[in-house]
């Protein structure tokens, strides 16, 4: 056609047909970097979805786990106030339970999530595909309060190996189970190894709590998310 035009020498014509082969070939591009960007997106909202998918599963295990640690440490923090109580009324007529609560001192809750997938998309650089960014400020807040956490729960292990520990093993017979010292219990030092653990448990406590109310804001921002 463009051959013909030029040998018939109408210039017109064949600019107008050349222009709307331009045109043709300019919209043929655009369609293409418009369903291949429609295409893309829709793989990135797949890709999301799994993300929040992923976000609920591991934060709802998490939640369990953390419930889990704020009852156990509820648990021997009960006994330890129960302990103190007998202390301070130097009741010695509940030696063998003073006894068996002391040996109960080297417990503590240790908080162990199962997986990072946070840390994972922060690490590989997909959190760009998280489009929520209250979720990812969330997420960034709680990963705080976990690093908070961890670090009591290191300081409650170096404790009872440094000092509670020692201070059992010269009073109590392990196995059978005996006091040998009974008197030594009541002693102020003893007893200041309740005051310290119970300091450090209700700070526990409280931070326990705070990450299973983060827990559960995130897992409803998600759930409000997959349900869009």
């Amino acid at each position: 056609m463009r051959n013909r035009l030029v040998k018939e020498g109408n210039l017109g014509k064949y600019l107008a047909y050349a222009f709307g082969e331009i045109i043709i070939v300019v919209v043929g591009i655009l369609l293409a970097l418009y369903l291949n960007n429609w295409n893309q997106k829709m793989t990135d909202k797949k890709l999301e979805i799994q993300y929040y998918q992923s976000m609920n599963n591991q934060l709802k295990e998490d939640l369990d786990i953390i419930i889990g640690e704020i009852n156990y440490n509820q648990d021997y923090l009960n006994q330890f106030f129960y302990a103190k109580n007998l202390l301070l009324l130097k009741d010695k007529s509940k030696i063998d339970t003073l006894g068996k609560i002391a040996i109960n001192m080297v417990r503590f809750s240790d908080f162990r999530r199962k997986s990072n997938i946070y840390q994972t998309l922060i690490n590989s650089g997909e959190i760009i595909k998280i489009n929520n960014y209250k979720i990812t400020e969330r997420l960034q807040g709680l990963e705080e309060t976990y690093t908070y956490i961890n670090r009591l729960e290191e300081n409650h292990l170096s404790i009872i190996i440094s000092q509670i520990i020692p201070e059992i093993r010269q009073r109590i017979q392990f196995d059978p189970l005996k006091v040998e010292n009974p008197g030594s219990l009541f002693e102020y030092q003893f007893r200041n190894n309740f005051d310290i653990l119970m300091i450090l448990m209700l700070e526990k406590s409280e931070i326990y709590k705070r990450a299973k109310d983060e827990i559960g804001s995130i897992i409803e921002l998600i759930e409000q998310q997959l349900n869009n």
